[in-house]
């Protein structure tokens, strides 16, 4: 679990001002959680993103002794100089299970991509319904063993107890196109014919939900 340290703050502050101290303002709330006012250096803020994923369970330390373990909601972000402009924390409800965009991770080098293959992922991150305490930060994807013309499905993955996927389990999650279907898939584009929708787009990863 990642951690990070924060000091309380008041609606009174100016976030102009405590942005050129180089502190960000946050909050921090849930369904049975008070929201809390805070603020975090940006520098820490910066090296916890570097570190984390939307999955990641963060241990947030207050002064004066507070200490929430939350997921990151939101991040504003100045659309010109890309300075954090306020961050939302979210507490999870204690024994309830919740539902968060979990990343795919890929791990390993596949010889079918050596042998001109093409490797596609299909879905860079999976909806996953579990305990905030069960979270996967990521979704670790093994293709070293993928060859020409394979498919990863959900299936074959390794979930962890109390860990479900909510997409079909035989939903490939990555696939190693050959260069006859490379070939195939070219000329069919040069002729003007529809290729077939792969999959439905994506949608972006939402709020927590419980």
């Amino acid at each position: 679990m990642a951690t990070v340290k924060a000091m309380s703050r008041s609606l009174e502050d100016r976030p102009k001002a405590l942005r050129r101290r180089g502190l960000v303002p946050a909050v921090v709330y849930g369904a049975h959680t008070e929201p809390v006012h805070i603020t975090v250096t940006e520098d820490a803020l910066r090296r916890l993103f570097d570190t984390i994923t939307r999955s990641t369970a963060v241990e947030l330390d207050v002064e004066g002794g507070q200490e929430y373990h939350v997921f990151l909601k939101d991040i504003q972000v100045h659309p010109t100089t890309e300075r954090l402009m306020h961050v939302d924390f979210y507490v999870p409800e204690q024994g309830r299970a919740l539902t968060l965009a979990v990343p795919i991770r890929l791990v390993g080098s596949s010889p079918g991509v050596k042998e001109g293959g093409m490797l596609e992922t299909l879905h860079e991150y999976i909806y996953v319904h579990a305990r905030a305490s069960k979270m996967p930060p990521y979704i670790e994807v093994d293709i070293s063993r993928l060859d020409m013309g394979q498919s990863i499905l959900v299936s074959d993955l390794n979930w962890g107890e109390g860990v479900e996927p909510l997409l079909a389990h035989d939903s490939a999650v990555v696939t190693l196109i050959s260069p006859r279907g490379l070939a195939a898939a070219a000329a069919a584009a040069a002729a003007g014919e529809p290729e077939g929708e792969e999959g439905a787009e994506e949608e972006e990863a939402v709020e927590p939900t419980e």
